[in-house]
């Protein structure tokens, strides 16, 4: 299975600025995230968390993907080693556009179920 962890969107992330241009919201949301994790509060102490313990998150990620789809048992649980910006929906509605931004880590693993005979 190859699947994405996806860290972000704490619900007390700010959102970036809405703005006509999609490119721009884009880029305002990046900047209103990176500010967010390296402002010395929440936004940082989460971000901390997350990097501290990514692999445990990821793990526990794709178990519970892996369950979902019927196999109880993850294996062989690959860090793609490099995350990205993700966006949100469009969170304005309007002719505007406003976005969250997160990070996502790709990965892949082995669903894994024995079955007896």
């Amino acid at each position: 299975m190859a699947d994405a962890f996806q860290y972000g969107m704490p619900d007390n992330l700010p959102a970036g600025l809405a703005d006509s241009n999609e490119s721009l919201a884009r880029a305002s949301a990046q900047a209103v995230f990176t500010n967010y994790i390296r402002s010395g509060g929440a936004g940082e102490g989460w971000n901390n968390n997350i990097v501290a313990n990514l692999r445990s998150h990821i793990a526990a990620d794709a178990r519970a993907k892996c369950r979902a789809l019927g196999y109880p048992t993850t294996r062989s649980i690959k860090d793609s080693g490099s995350s990205w910006f993700y966006y949100s929906e469009d969170l304005d509605g309007t002719a505007n556009f406003q976005f969250k931004a997160s990070y996502e880590r790709p990965y892949t693993a082995t669903c894994y179920k024995r079955v007896r005979r």
